[in-house]
């Protein structure tokens, strides 16, 4: 695949890839209309919006108003959101990825993601997380990609640790979260870094 060479600082339009990303029985796509409903479906589990920034209650405005600003984040290179799907029925939605908070100056970004509460413990957040840092170093021409996990998250912060991550630091009373002040794990992976192990995971 082409490795996109962009000038730093310059924030530039972001062009998902032509074909899905595929490892096993993961998929990460684009985004649709038709995930609306399943959209809404999902975001009814208050796990996600305590480890998140996903508000609560969920409902179909906050998703209409999700899937709008999908094509802001493209066209302005301040976003790359993919949904994660069953890699053998694309229409089924398992969860939610993007790299975000991008500093294209020092060729940057974060990783963040949620999943279905069925869709956990199958591999699909290790295997999704690979696959969009893998795109985005070769694709994107990013150096570093940063990943948030609070504290009281542990599965959140082994995915990091599967997918390679060093974990670097923990930020006191980082953010707000659903129930209160949250400190946060930062974790970050480089380019040059060696690429993780691909064994069978559960998260």
């Amino acid at each position: 695949m082409r490795v996109v060479r962009r000038r730093r600082g310059l924030p530039q339009r972001i062009v998902l890839p032509g074909e899905h990303l595929v490892d096993g029985p993961t998929a990460l796509r684009a985004w649709r209309d038709s995930d609306l409903d399943g959209l809404v479906n999902a975001c009814q589990d208050p796990d996600i919006s305590r480890w998140t920034r996903v508000p609560y209650p969920y409902g179909i405005s906050e998703a209409r108003a999700y899937l709008l600003s999908r094509h802001d984040a493209l066209q302005t290179g301040t976003g790359a959101p993919f949904a994660i799907a069953l890699a053998a029925d694309r229409d089924q939605l398992l969860g939610s990825i993007a790299l975000m908070r991008f500093s294209w100056q020092h060729a940057r970004a974060e990783v963040g993601y949620w999943l279905a509460e069925e869709s956990r413990g199958a591999g699909h957040a290790t295997r999704a997380v690979r696959l969009i840092t893998a795109w985005g170093f070769r694709s994107l021409g990013l150096e570093r990609i940063d990943l948030m996990a609070a504290t009281g998250n542990p599965a959140s912060q082994a995915v990091a640790e599967r997918c390679g991550f060093t974990r670097e630091a923990v930020l006191r009373s980082y953010l707000v979260g659903r129930e209160g002040r949250q400190d946060m794990v930062a974790f970050g992976l480089l380019a040059s870094d060696p690429p993780s192990p691909s064994q069978e995971t559960r998260t």
